[in-house]
């Protein structure tokens, strides 16, 4: 008997095995992950610019001045301060403190796959990129979203391998006439989850709706192989989360980014 492609799962179990996923590359890509009761202080000293691999991860209940506590001291040689909180109504109660005291305050929403896309999609320009594509692409994005970089560049580089490599992701792209990438997006698999990561479309080719047919032929994939599990993450003050639900996805939680620079 096929599996359901379909998740039939209540919100709160969906989202349990999308944080789990997302746990896992952590334990699986940093040096260290110490649980300090509210949950986890990740290290990867070889990498320290790439904050990710070096956050406090809070899942349960905590107060601000804990919270900022815990992170001063286990991210005492480092330049910035990184939080993230997946527990709610904690992050949700936790970001007016945050933004008062001079931290940048990210929300992202997770979204499952519940129903089909409203339209018809063309996917056929959909291509499968090699690592160096991929790796052109990423490098335009992190420049775009952070033009002073400078080092952390190669470092965010090395992570995107290693994510690679760890999860045997399928990186898919779109090239342009003359066989440049101009998009991409990525999917990842293990056992019966499925998650789409990374969607980037270069400015110059914006507004023909590649992200749509790139995410569209993710989840196309994800369903073949029958994971009862497909979600993906999204900045929810921005706008592909609308693109996402076109698509069929739904919201199923949240989970809060607290960052500050301290030099």
């Amino acid at each position: 008997m096929k599996r359901n492609p379909t998740p039939t799962g209540e919100p709160t179990e969906l989202l349990s095995r999308a944080l789990d996923q997302l746990r896992r590359t952590l334990r699986s890509l940093a040096d260290e992950m110490r649980p300090i009761g509210p949950g986890w202080a990740v290290r990867t000293r070889s990498l320290p610019r790439v904050w990710t691999l070096n956050q406090l991860l809070i899942c349960e209940p905590v107060s601000f001045a804990d919270a900022v506590a815990l992170a001063d001291r286990h991210q005492v040689d480092l330049g910035y301060r990184h939080v993230v909180v997946e527990a709610e109504p904690t992050s949700r109660q936790l970001q007016g403190s945050f933004a008062a005291a001079g931290w940048n305050v990210d929300c992202e929403v997770l979204m499952a796959l519940t129903g089909k896309s409203h339209r018809e999609v063309d996917t056929r320009a959909v291509i499968e990129l090699s690592e160096a594509q991929m790796l052109e692409l990423m490098r335009r994005w992190t420049i775009e979203d952070h033009p002073n970089i400078g080092a952390g560049l190669e470092e965010l580089e090395e992570y995107s391998r290693r994510e690679g490599r760890l999860w045997n992701e399928q990186c898919l792209g779109i090239l342009d006439v003359d066989g440049a990438p101009v998009a991409i997006t990525k999917l990842r698999s293990d056992g019966s989850t499925a998650w789409v990561e990374d969607v980037y479309t270069v400015p110059e080719a914006r507004g023909r709706g590649y992200a749509r047919a790139l995410v569209t032929h993710a989840t196309e994939l994800a369903r073949s192989a029958e994971r009862d599990l497909i979600f993906i993450v999204a900045d929810d003050n921005d706008w592909p989360k609308h693109l996402y639900a076109d698509i069929g996805f739904r919201p199923i939680g949240t989970t809060r980014t607290f960052h500050r620079d301290l030099a």
